[in-house]
């Protein structure tokens, strides 16, 4: 084989194996964010389903609609409408321009769990790649762009902004306790009722 041969072999098999590494981290993202779900009585698909709806807004979403972003039959939407609404999250109404479709909208305690589970998610997730150094992060963003879309990226984070010229001290009181008035500020003199001087001159 021809050195540039080997040379794709190598880029063959290193994709292979990357390709690999990210399925597995995928695979445990999803593993912890379905344990959270069960925390709440939520599988996938009804998470998904609220997401969808919430998005509606009051108006609510149609169950054809549900059904072509969820990518299953209306009979599967109908099922999963009928437990959500049996757990008080939402509401199937009839639809004002046409009576014959149904719109389902959040109800209940269903915008309450929802926000709650989308929270939780979040902080499972973080703390999946806490551990990470920053530049691992945007290393691993840049991978799956790469991978997976096709598309070379490159991810920069922007630190926090800092009081040039606080110190350590300072600023952790500034996170504890509401900030003073800035000392620079000018206070502007309330107007006098009496003509200026001048003014009173010319007169």
């Amino acid at each position: 084989m021809s050195t540039e041969g080997v040379r794709r072999a190598r880029d063959a098999l290193a994709d292979i194996e990357l390709v690999a590494q990210l399925r597995s981290a995928f695979a445990e993202a999803q593993s912890i964010m379905g344990q959270t779900l069960a925390s709440f009585g939520l599988t996938e698909q009804r998470y998904h389903l609220l997401l969808v709806v919430a998005a509606g807004g009051p108006a609510g979403t149609g169950q054809g609609a549900l059904a072509r972003v969820l990518h299953c039959p209306e009979s599967r939407i109908s099922l999963l409408v009928h437990e959500l609404r049996d757990a008080g999250l939402v509401e199937a109404v009839r639809d004002d321009s046409d009576r014959r479709h149904v719109r389902v909208r959040l109800h209940g305690d269903g915008e309450g769990v929802l926000a709650r589970a989308v929270s939780v998610q979040r902080e499972a997730l973080h703390s999946l790649i806490s551990t990470l150094e920053v530049s691992e992060v945007t290393r691993l963003a840049e991978l799956v762009a790469r991978t997976y879309l096709g598309l070379e990226l490159s991810v920069s984070v922007k630190p926090p902004q800092r009081p040039a010229r606080a110190s350590r001290a300072a600023a952790r009181s500034a996170i504890r306790l509401a900030p003073d008035p800035p000392a620079t500020a000018k206070v502007t003199p309330l107007p006098t009722t009496d003509p200026p001087r001048a003014a009173a001159a010319g007169a």
